[in-house]
């Protein structure tokens, strides 16, 4: 008998535990949803880029649309590669 309780004491313990973390993971997720960035947060990173002055003048005055420069100065920056 005793074994018996012992046995569905651990089931439900083990049960409730199982619980908990659905709680949490649904917790988190709730967060993730929360915290993300929306579709035009995340729009600058969709930008076309032109690897000189010169073609992106011709492709914004073709497009009817601006120019936003973008210059880095660092030792090993390359804005066309991606590192600054």
């Amino acid at each position: 008998m005793i074994r018996l309780a012992l046995c569905w004491f651990l089931l439900l313990a083990t049960c409730g535990t199982l619980r908990a973390d659905d709680l949490e993971a649904a917790r988190v997720e709730t967060w993730y949803h929360l915290l993300r960035p929306t579709a035009r947060e995340l729009s600058i990173y969709q930008l076309d880029w032109e690897s000189s002055l010169e073609a992106a003048g011709k492709r914004a005055a073709r497009e009817g649309r601006p120019i936003c420069l973008m210059i880095i100065h660092a030792k090993y920056g390359d804005l066309s590669s991606g590192h600054c």
